[in-house]
């Protein structure tokens, strides 16, 4: 099955992990209110505009409550036009089953979440077996979930880390 029926067929998840909150270790304060940082905004900035460019199709952003990730989420949300929500779920996980739920709701078909690590490659590992995996800052990851979610049935179609989507030489 291509990747473009899998996404009209059943679910399309995307893993995005906050973008540069600077180094947690230099921040004074809780580290839910660690902010991003100018690298940060610049990674945002560009996957939304990345996203957009590419016409990618978001029903909904869910996201932790910590400020780097919904600093994040409000940038992505703002550009791509699509409705953000917190979600206390993200500050730990989900497990696969809250994840199915998440989609169950108005019919959600295509859902990005923002949060953190160890939480989204653990994830990322349960749909899709592959265990090797972490996601970096700024990183978008797309799965595809054609016959639903579930241990083991997701598709890793993209990695997009920071890297790739980094600014021209000439604009750095």
């Amino acid at each position: 099955m291509s990747a473009a029926k899998a996404a009209r067929t059943g679910h399309t998840l995307y893993l995005i992990r906050h973008a540069d909150a600077g180094d947690p270790s230099e921040w004074i304060g809780p580290d839910a209110e660690r902010p991003l940082s100018g690298k940060g905004v610049k990674q945002v900035a560009r996957l939304a505009a990345t996203l957009l460019a590419a016409g990618t199709a978001i029903d909904e952003i869910r996201y932790s409550p910590a400020r780097r990730c919904v600093e994040t989420a409000t940038v992505l949300s703002a550009v791509l036009e699509v409705e953000a929500v917190a979600d206390e779920r993200l500050l730990d996980g989900p497990p696969i089953a809250q994840l199915a739920r998440m989609f169950d709701q108005k019919g959600v078909a295509r859902l990005a979440l923002v949060g953190h690590e160890p939480n989204l490659s653990r994830l990322l590992s349960e749909l899709t077996g592959i265990t090797s995996l972490s996601v970096e800052k700024g990183a978008l990851i797309r799965i595809d979930l054609p016959n639903g979610v579930s241990a083991g049935s997701g598709r890793l179609v993209t990695i997009a880390p920071p890297s790739l989507l980094r600014a021209p030489k000439e604009e750095r």
